[in-house]
């Protein structure tokens, strides 16, 4: 009789790839996996991060750990990607990339800004599950976590662009749930909510911690609220997994899926108010936009 580990890691090993991997949700990820016997490829930007993160995995737990600077939003993904499938049997993609990174007004930024989302948070993951998600199917067995935020529920002002592109995920992720779920792989959109990490502290968010796990909500009426109540990392992390073959949705932590009820049951105006109101109340803003 197969324990509980052995029968994660038929199913979605022998190697994880997490796109993201150097930090916060993305490192929670790889050490808890770690922890289950699954060998790791660790895909981010920095390599020295990277390098940090793969040394401190393996010094803990006996697996394999195989890293990968690249750029997600690089022409050469798909080929990078190809490489890595001829070496490895990937049973788990994980795309944790895409954290924000601060608050503006659309019209107030770059569009290169808006346009690098778009590319981060839609073209990346549209390319990785397609390449590895084929295998995948092939193989009959596996899994998908798309990481997509809690501002994905509404139009979200001084996050505008990245909102729309984390709606972009979470909808992505339940097509193909539809769709691969005959094939054995499940597929998860990870909805997060405000979370400690090292992205989200570099961004200027103001949080404080909360062992229960909280979404940002906020009044329209009502002046912006600094010292976001937030979830630790590895929480988010550990009931992804858990909730991995429950698809296609998870909102980690019982207040943020108390908020993501009220969200989607709230008329679209006020929820479109309270959802930029909460991230005024995040990055300081004023609420609603002066004049």
């Amino acid at each position: 009789m197969p324990t509980d580990n052995q029968a994660f890691k038929h199913k979605y090993g022998p190697w994880a790839l997490i796109a993201g991997a150097s930090e916060g949700i993305g490192k929670s990820f790889a050490e808890q996996l770690a922890a289950q016997g699954l060998n790791l490829i660790l895909l981010a930007r920095r390599d020295a991060i990277l390098q940090e993160t793969a040394a401190q995995i393996r010094s803990q737990y006996a697996v394999e750990v195989e890293t990968r600077a690249l750029d997600l939003t690089g022409a050469d993904l798909e080929q990078q990607l190809q490489q890595l499938i001829a070496q490895h049997d990937i049973g788990l993609l994980i795309y944790n990339a895409g954290a924000t990174h601060g608050a503006g007004l659309f019209l107030d930024q770059p569009m290169s800004y808006a346009l690098n989302l778009v590319s981060l948070n839609c073209v990346g993951p549209v390319v990785m599950t397609h390449t590895i998600g084929s295998q995948l199917r092939k193989r009959g067995r596996g899994g998908i976590i798309l990481l997509s935020s809690m501002s994905a529920l509404a139009g979200t002002g001084y996050v505008a662009a990245y909102a729309a592109t984390k709606s972009f995920d979470m909808i992505f992720a339940e097509g193909l749930w539809a769709e691969l779920r005959g094939y054995g792989v499940d597929v998860l959109g990870l909805v997060a909510g405000a979370t400690q990490t090292p992205a989200m502290q570099r961004s200027g968010a103001f949080m404080q911690s909360d062992d229960n796990g909280s979404a940002a909500t906020a009044n329209a009426n009502e002046s912006p609220q600094p010292n976001i109540l937030a979830m630790h990392p590895d929480d988010v992390a550990c009931e992804a997994l858990a909730e991995l073959g429950n698809g296609p949705i998870l909102f980690p932590g019982e207040k943020n899926r108390a908020a993501a009820a009220a969200i989607r049951n709230a008329p679209r105006a006020a929820a479109v108010d309270a959802m930029s109101g909460a991230a005024a109340g995040m990055y300081g803003k004023p609420w609603p936009v002066p004049a």
